[in-house]
């Protein structure tokens, strides 16, 4: 379930009221050294000599006010929204990592990297901005209006006039802004992914001569990306020019109201620029609390996204319910496994059949491509969706646990004992896979870097290394010459009484070894030896 305490946007720590009465400490500041110019301005035109000490006050309010600005009402929430955003996105990765499969699958990769970058940066300065710069600036606002009520009331009048006014004008673009940024995630979604795509399928894009094909999918994502982010950006540009426009007219009304007072009741000259300079003063946290609160507005799909992947983190897998600790068993499976979530014509039907698992046995897989032997490793993990088998399974804790080579085989640019996740190597499965130079090679994840044969080495180095004692191996002969392939199907016979092996295979390397042989033939799952 959602829950809005997951990435919350309002915190009113003690922290954060004190940021918070930093950003409206910057404001009036400014609005002291106004008075402050305002009675230097007074005391001119009434012809006093003396004012080197005013002079000075309104200096060293002048520039306590820029520093405050710079300080306390930029860095420090600036600061706090990068802080945040990284928290955020730290958080999101976690999220991500723990979610079921089932959740994952819900959607495609570029939703998930729009998510982890773009959703937690923004994220981030809406935190800053609910927590920090709105309750700042209506505490500016607040403290600005009350030196304006002591100076002419009048002026304070037109401020409380002034403020529903541009309200009102802002909200409509904001609200067509929240409605429109729920248009402009999804396409940004299929763009990100379509870039991504690109870069990791680049060499093989350019072995299958697709560059046209992958060009002209790009250019469609990106003419679909373009035309919603084109409106979008018009109402952002819209609501961030328009407090300019409107405070045109607050300042001429309050010079207009300073100006009467002098021409009627004698005021100084001087209150007629204090008079300016507060509508400017008023102008900012006022437009601050309106394009912050549009920008909240606007961009909560953004926080929904990183609410909903940490609601999928605490999401059930389903797998709970299948494991069991029964005495002697590592895996059971008995019913139909689909691959679609649709049943019937409408679906896609893999196998119908039992498989069982006793601990240290050596089980082969057998059958046709896509007959569905990764989907039952998958399940047999707990990496897939429970839902997709019709019948009933018992799962040990060590099957569900299990270390694991699937496809494809992550390389991360580092050396081998980067790559190896954490773990260790163990000798003896280094000296059956002959490393040859990868413990001394600089590895990064260019396809160049590592032939299709040391991935594989690579990924049976990390899975037969762990100490779990069960082992899943999908096709764990792909791509190895002969002499690695016997070595490696002589320690896997090794592991007998000692690990649980479940190993796909496509050939009989290991038929005379295994405990157990299943083949899956036109879509049952039996057990041939």
């Amino acid at each position: 379930m959602v829950k809005k305490s997951d990435y919350p946007l309002v915190d009113m720590s003690v922290r954060n009221v004190v940021r918070s009465v930093g950003v409206a400490a910057s404001t009036m500041l400014a609005a002291a050294a106004s008075v402050a110019v305002g009675h230097v301005v007074d005391q001119l035109s009434s012809g006093v000599s003396y004012l080197e000490a005013p002079l000075a006050v309104a200096l060293i309010l002048a520039l306590a006010s820029a520093a405050a600005t710079v300080l306390l009402g930029e860095w420090v929430p600036t600061w706090l929204g990068v802080r945040r955003f990284l928290d955020g996105a730290m958080a999101c990765a976690r999220g991500i990592l723990a979610s079921p499969q089932r959740a994952f699958a819900r959607h495609e990769k570029g939703h998930f990297v729009n998510v982890l970058m773009n959703s937690t940066d923004t994220y981030g300065t809406l935190y800053a901005g609910a927590s920090v710069r709105i309750p700042g600036a209506v505490l500016a606002l607040l403290g600005t209006v009350a030196i304006a009520a002591l100076i002419d009331p009048l002026m304070a009048a037109l401020v409380v006039v002034y403020a529903p006014v541009l309200w009102l004008a802002l909200r409509l673009p904001a609200r067509s802004l929240a409605e429109l940024q729920r248009d402009v995630l999804p396409v940004q979604d299929a763009w990100l992914g379509e870039s991504k795509r690109i870069v990791e399928n680049k060499r093989s894009v350019n072995a299958a001569g697709a560059e046209g094909y992958f060009s002209s999918r790009y250019r469609e994502r990106s003419e679909a990306f373009l035309r919603t982010v084109t409106r979008y950006r018009f109402l952002e540009l819209l609501i961030s020019n328009l407090p300019a426009l409107l405070s045109c007219a607050l300042a001429a009304a309050m010079m207009g109201v300073a100006a009467w007072r002098c021409l009627t009741v004698g005021a100084g000259v001087g209150q007629v620029l204090v008079a300016y300079s507060l509508a400017q003063l008023v102008q900012a946290p006022l437009t601050a609390i309106a394009q912050r609160v549009a920008q909240v507005r606007g961009n909560l799909p953004q926080v929904e996204r990183l609410r909903e992947v940490a609601a999928a983190a605490a999401e059930p897998s389903g797998f709970e319910a299948l494991m069991a600790g029964e005495k002697d068993l590592a895996a059971r499976v008995n019913g139909t496994l689909w691959a679609t979530p649709a049943r019937g014509e409408d679906g896609k039907r893999l196998w119908a059949g039992e498989f069982e698992v006793r601990p240290g046995e050596l089980v082969v897989v057998k059958g046709a491509n896509g007959s569905g032997k990764s989907r039952l490793l998958d399940l047999v993990r707990g990496l897939s969706d429970p839902a997709d088998l019709d019948g009933e399974a018992t799962l040990a804790p060590e099957a569900l646990h299990a270390a694991y080579l699937t496809y494809p085989v992550p390389v991360f640019t580092g050396d081998l004992a980067y790559n190896l996740l954490g773990a260790a190597a163990d000798p003896e499965v280094a000296r059956v896979l002959d490393l040859g130079d990868l413990p001394g090679r600089a590895i990064t994840d260019q396809p160049l870097n590592l032939s299709l044969g040391e991935r594989q080495k690579l990924g049976l180095l990390r899975a037969l290394s762990r100490p779990e004692p069960a082992v899943l191996l999908d096709e764990p002969l792909a791509n190895l010459d002969a002499a690695t392939s016997a070595r490696l199907c002589a320690y896997l016979a090794g592991l007998r009484g000692r690990r649980t092996v479940v190993a796909v295979m496509h050939s009989g390397d290991l038929d005379a070894a295994a405990d157990r042989i299943y083949e899956v033939r036109d879509g049952r799952l039996a057990r041939v030896k």
